[in-house]
């Protein structure tokens, strides 16, 4: 018994795995296991290498599956005697003597009877740095599938007695069981190569392609119906995992990558063992548990889907093989209700044993059967795969010290690959990972993540997931405190009080431009002293509110300030808003009174409050009323936004919020008393507060657009250009439409309240500064910003906090999370809402006190919304925590695309839109201005750079694009796109050789009867290796290359025909077109000439 556990104990943890899984499975396998096999020249590749094959011929010349293998020798080596031993080994295992091949039915492979085995000796100058560079060389040089062997070998001499024995492999014909095998037999052969004697090893009871053979006997009907029917309802329904990356996504998969390796103590000797038995399960599960659980802290998904590879050697026959039998399983997992780690735990074990025990069925095979949606710029069903053995493959060489050098071909067949290796007291970690899509200070950051929390769970089982610590205290305290805002002293002041100073100091300076209406400081200070004395007497003093409903003009600001000398709050109103909103705002703000004029004022309620209307003269009678000035904690206005269940709420602000902001965006943008600053936004929206207070507490101008001005967007840009403005905050929408290469005087674009594409900040930015600005009304405008300098191919973050501002992104429970997780915006700052008029029980949900000690003020706001911070603290926007688009199943950010739409030639104005039809299945609309190009090339154009999911389904055309009155865009207003119902009876081609297509070559690799010339290959249920299948054919049919690329760029038998024609046209000689020529009319041939000679030209 002893024995049989020592055994067991050597063998990796997923063959231990598979054999309890088969133990405790209900199905019966009575199959016989693979046999020796009478074949010819070639045989046919086993599922796993067709796949493999198939990636070759869509990219070829790629090192992605190089397997390298290099060990350090240190002593004495005996070159020639490690040549023999590795000539041994090769002529015993055919895998090592294969390449692959087209045969008439797919890919084959053919054996060598024999191939030259060569161990050159490079020697290297630079020490053991500059061998592993060398060898890293090596491990990146491409495969010729199609010629043996397929491995290389090479000794690199650092010095007699250090060398680098380094064998590269390519995964086709290896795999990480191989690698177990062949240094196993080379170390026996090494042995007895250097006694003079043969290696005295057992015969290999078969080999490779005899297993591929079986492979497709075996998967037939009941075998095949059973595994793939688990699988389908194993997968069905299952997400995309949403993991976080430092860059997006490329529309195409790429495969450069790198390694880290860093070993994580876990809990001392046997910590995860006893864990494991006190759970009634196996180590594997535990780490995979404990991986779910991180998956789960990072994404926020309860739905999560991994890959695992497994040695897929169930038959003693094929255990001292070399071969590819390496298979991927699939594991799901529920981590919904908050589990508490055994919870966990207990719902893994399970998922993983019925993995293992349907695990015979190959990935591809699987793929088939899901039919997931194809999406060219990730790896199906899966993106990060999980890999825990016991050890690593060593080698031992008599005489020889002999330690393994990993090697990275700088390549990663996923986004990120985990490969765990058991040490005494803890783990070898090896994480292989997309440089495309990842830094390296991420992926230590998740390891050592790993790592603590696989530490929490060994000493806390019954912790819950969500509240085991990721974060160390230097980690957390870092996130807590290094990202703020700068401190600044700022006096206790008021709007009113640093307004007099500009008064007194440049009386005579304008103040405000309304088109042909100027007035300075001193007669804007007249005019509000004018309004705030009918104020008084109509009831505005500290602690009141009064509401402000005028047009545009000069009188608007006066009027502003009038309320606040009061020391009143002012509440701006719309007059275009509906009679019915006006009424609710003035009811809820129990406003003393309502400025407005008799034009505007035909939205306000009889029986609301005293109006004064600016329009008529003033009473005479009316009593004198002392004037109170504004202390810095009085309320400054109250705005109203919409909230959540329709009803607005409004959102208080003190003097001292607005001193603050003013002061800091003062010193952030250096603003002088030469400034101009457009007043562009509608009083309503909070970014006129910096407009308006921006220039009067600077001693600036400010230019007020009239409202027939503000969405014509020539009268807009002739605005610009005839005051020379300096200082404008404007939506993106609107800056889109802009030129800025008109506007020389422009020196700050302060920007935000919407997402933009990095386009737009390219060109503004140009000879100015640019900010992008983030702020919620409960936060007085903006308390995060970003400056904009050099090139951006994305959308540039919101930015860090301005100065005496805080803001932290925290999970569900209150606490950080780690850099680069999504978690909600939290912020806290002077410029802090003092909360909501009359919604205590809101105020109390919305504003907390901080219970970090570090928000100036003692109080934080949650947003709502989602962000992530980048190494360097900056926050980056994702959107609403509870409004994410998805389109099935995979989050969209819209305005990727409608930034690669607006680069179409056109393509003036672009706005993307989630919409649903009458089945509720979602769709994404594409809406565009300007004169667009048809369907076909837009999504042609989009095909180019994004993946097919975020293409969208529908076009619109537009004249514009609705705004708000904030000049935000209205996606109420964005009309459905009208649908047309799928073609039925005959199908119609347009030409011989769409039909061809249909009838010869896609109709039969689908197995369809009718293909109609524009339904979509992979819809129908086509696949990657039926596309492979597709353009043999036509190499067949038609005599002429096409690329599976452009094939999966167009994916229809009408695209198939346009690549046929062209590559037909490539291949015509002179005679052949004059052949063409002379079959058609004068008239015919004379237009086609003249069509080519004026694309030509």
């Amino acid at each position: 018994m002893s024995d049989l556990m020592k055994r067991l104990a050597r063998l990796p943890a997923d063959r231990r795995a598979e054999l309890l899984a088969l133990l405790r499975d209900d199905e019966p396998d009575t199959a016989a296991g693979p046999t020796p096999r009478q074949r010819g020249d070639s045989s046919p590749l086993s599922y796993a290498q067709e796949t493999l094959w198939f990636l070759d011929r869509l990219a070829p010349g790629q090192p992605t599956y190089n397997v390298p293998v290099c060990f350090r020798l240190r002593g004495r080596l005996d070159a020639d005697a490690l040549r023999t031993g590795l000539a041994t080994v090769v002529a015993r295992h055919e895998s090592l003597r294969a390449r692959m091949a087209d045969g008439d039915d797919g890919p084959v492979q053919v054996v060598a009877a024999e191939v030259p085995v060569e161990l050159p000796v490079q020697d290297v100058t630079g020490g053991a740095e500059a061998a592993v560079e060398a060898a890293r060389a090596l491990a990146r040089e491409a495969f010729d599938l199609g010629r043996a062997p397929l491995w290389r070998a090479r000794l690199i001499r650092v010095a007699d007695d250090d060398h680098l024995f380094v064998f590269v492999v390519h995964h086709v014909v290896f795999d990480g069981w191989s690698l177990g095998v062949f240094v196993r037999e080379l170390g026996e052969c090494y042995r007895a190569a250097v006694d003079g004697d043969r290696a005295d090893l057992e015969a290999v009871p078969l080999q490779y392609a005899d297993y591929a053979l079986w492979q497709r006997e075996w998967l037939r009907e009941e075998n095949l119906e059973r595994l793939t029917g688990f699988w389908r309802e194993r997968l069905d329904g299952a997400p995309v995992l949403e993991f976080p990356t430092d860059r997006p996504r490329p529309a195409e998969a790429t495969y450069r990558g790198t390694f880290i390796r860093r070993f994580l103590p876990v809990g001392g000797p046997g910590a995860v063992q006893q864990l494991a038995r006190s759970l009634g399960t196996t180590p594997y599960s535990v780490y995979v548990a404990a991986f779910f659980a991180l998956l789960h802290r990072y994404t926020g998904q309860d739905d999560l889907v991994i890959g695992s590879p497994t040695a897929n050697r169930q038959h003693s026959e094929v255990e001292a093989v070399v071969g590819f039998f390496v298979n991927m399983l699939v594991l799901r997992a529920d981590v919904a209700g908050d589990p508490t780690f055994r919870e966990l735990a207990g719902r893994v074990t399970p998922t993983v044993q019925e993995a293992f025990a349907h695990g015979e069925l190959p990935f591809e095979k699987l793929v088939e059967a899901v039919r997931p949606d194809r999406d060219p710029s990730r790896s199906p069903i899966f993106q990060i795969a999980f890999t825990f053995q016991n050890a690593e493959g060593e080698v031992t060489l008599p005489g020889l010290e002999t330690e393994r050098v990993l090697l990275s071909p700088g390549t990663s067949r996923f986004d990120m690959s985990w490969n765990l290796f058991e040490r005494d007291g803890g783990l070898d970690l090896n994480v292989e990972f997309n440089t495309d899509l990842f830094d390296p200070e991420s992926i230590e950051q998740v390891m050592a993540h790993y790592g603590r929390l696989l530490s929490a769970v060994v000493a806390d089982p019954d912790r819950k997931v969500t509240e085991i610590p990721l974060l160390d205290e230097r980690e957390r305290e870092r996130l807590l405190h290094e990202f703020d805002g700068p401190r600044r002293e700022r006096p206790d002041t008021t709007v009113v009080e640093l307004f007099a100073r500009q008064v007194a100091e440049r009386p005579d300076a304008v103040a405000v431009v309304v088109g042909d209406t100027e007035l300075s400081y001193a007669e804007l200070d007249r005019r509000a002293e004018e309004i705030a004395g009918r104020l008084r007497a109509a009831g505005a003093a500290p602690n009141t509110l009064v509401g402000i409903c005028l047009p545009r003009g000069a009188d608007l600001v006066a009027t502003v300030l009038a309320v606040l000398r009061c020391g009143a709050g002012y509440v701006p109103l719309d007059p275009g808003h509906p009679a019915a909103r006006i009424a609710a705002i003035l009811t809820d703000s129990e406003a003393v009174a309502v400025v407005s004029t008799t034009g505007a004022g035909g939205a306000l309620p009889a029986d609301g409050p005293a109006v004064v209307h600016l329009d008529r003269p003033a009473g005479d009678g009316r009593a004198e009323v002392a004037a109170v000035a504004p202390a810095p904690h009085d309320l400054a206005y109250a705005l109203y936004t919409s909230g959540s269940t329709g009803t607005p709420k409004g959102v208080l602000i003190e003097h001292r919020a607005v001193t603050n902001f003013i002061a800091s965006v003062q010193e952030l943008f250096d603003l002088t008393p030469q400034d101009r600053v457009l007043g562009f936004a509608a009083v309503t929206f909070d970014v006129s507060v910096f407009e308006m207070f921006a220039a009067l507490l600077t001693g600036a101008r400010l230019y007020v657009v009239p409202d027939e001005d503000r969405l014509e967007i020539d009268r807009l840009q002739a605005l610009l250009e005839r005051a020379e403005i300096t200082v404008i905050d404007l939506p993106p929408s609107l800056m889109a439409l802009l030129e800025p290469e008109r506007l020389p005087k422009l020196r700050i674009a302060f920007v935000g309240g919407e997402a933009f594409p990095g386009e737009l900040v390219n060109r503004w930015n140009q000879g100015r500064r640019f900010f992008n600005g983030y702020g919620p009304t409960e936060c007085t405008v903006t308390m995060v910003v970003q400056e904009c300098a050099g090139t951006w191919d994305t959308s540039p973050p919101i930015g860090l906090p301005m100065a005496n501002h805080v803001a932290h992104v925290l999970d569900p429970h209150g606490e950080p999370v780690p850099v680069g997780v999504p978690g909600e915006l939290v912020i806290g700052g002077l410029g802090l809402a003092r909360g909501y008029l009359n919604r205590p029980e809101l105020s109390a949900e919305k504003f907390l006190d901080d219970p970090f000690g570090t928000a100036p003020g003692g109080r934080l706001y949650r947003t709502g919304d989602l962000v992530r911070r980048q190494h360097d603290g900056a926050l980056v926007f994702c959107g609403r925590i509870d409004q994410q688009v998805k389109i099935r199943g995979l989050r969209i950010e819209l305005g990727e695309i409608e930034a690669v739409l607006s680069q179409v030639p056109g393509v003036r104005q672009a706005v993307v839109q989630p919409w649903a039809d009458d089945r509720g299945e979602r769709h994404l609309v594409g809406y565009l201005t300007g004169e667009p190009p048809a369907d076909e090339r837009l999504r042609a154009a989009l095909g180019e750079q994004l993946p097919p999911y975020m293409v969208p389904a529908y076009f619109v055309r537009i004249a514009d694009i609705p705004l708000t009155t904030s000049g935000k865009v209205d996606r109420r207003a964005l009309p459905a796109p009208e649908t047309t119902q799928a073609a039925t009876g005959e199908v119609r081609y347009a030409d011989e050789t769409e039909e061809t297509l249909a009838r010869e070559v896609v109709g039969p690799v689908l197995r369809l009867e009718q293909v109609g010339p524009e339904e979509n290959f992979f819809t129908l249920g086509g696949h990657s290796l039926g596309a492979a299948q597709v353009v043999s054919r036509i190499r067949r049919q038609f005599g002429v290359e096409v690329g599976l690329t452009d094939f999966f760029r167009a994916p229809t038998v009408r695209g198939l025909a346009a690549l046929v024609r062209t590559a037909q046209a490539g291949q015509l000689n002179d005679d052949d077109l004059l052949r063409m020529l002379e079959s058609m009319s004068d008239e015919e041939a004379a237009a086609m000439l003249a069509a080519e000679q004026g694309q030509a030209s």
